[in-house]
């Protein structure tokens, strides 16, 4: 669904946005994320409907989708936008809900009345290939990212799996000596 040359300037974009947006209100939304997927059973949602709810998570799960690694669903990438969308990106829940509204008509389309969730894997991903390149396709992305591969000290990012989807792998900040000179010079 998503190449991985855009992938990689996602995520390059998704810091750029990290950087501008308020780390505590971020770090709120990534700690609900992971308490909401503990929990059982799931909380309600703050901002979203429990319809949007559903959709929601079933677009970002074919965003991140589960495969061998968890995805989207496992990172309580659902809950981390519906946080988000109280505080720090809360401007943006009529783009949001304007997606959702145009995701669920070409759902409708596809199968008479149905909604973006209650449609097959395959059918789903056909109508994201499709609106790709909407505007509201990339607020959806960006969120999913954001949710997806968040610190996970703060919560979001639960068990890592965004870190680990990526290969990536948290180390403990470096100290002295640094290398053969620094190691040398401390005898």
């Amino acid at each position: 669904m998503t190449s991985r040359r855009s992938f990689v300037g996602h995520i390059a974009g998704i810091g750029s946005a990290v950087a501008l947006a308020d780390w505590a209100l971020v770090d709120d939304a990534l700690a609900h994320a992971a308490a909401a997927v503990a929990a059982q059973p799931r909380p309600a949602f703050k901002v979203l409907s429990a319809a949007e709810g559903r959709d929601l998570e079933a677009i970002t799960s074919r965003i991140v989708p589960t495969t061998d690694t968890p995805g989207a669903r496992e990172a309580g990438v659902v809950f981390f936008i519906d946080q988000a969308l109280t505080t720090f990106q809360k401007d943006a829940l009529g783009d949001l809900r304007k997606a959702l509204t145009e995701l669920n008509q070409r759902a409708g389309r596809v199968r008479r009345g149905a909604s973006f969730a209650a449609l097959t894997e395959a059918q789903q991903d056909a109508i994201l290939v499709a609106y790709d390149g909407q505007d509201g396709f990339g607020l959806l992305r960006f969120l999913t990212f954001m949710g997806m591969f968040g610190e996970p000290s703060f919560g979001g990012n639960r068990n890592e799996v965004g870190w680990k989807l990526l290969d990536f792998r948290a180390h403990g900040p470096h100290k002295p000596p640094f290398g053969y000179y620094d190691a040398q010079v401390t005898k």
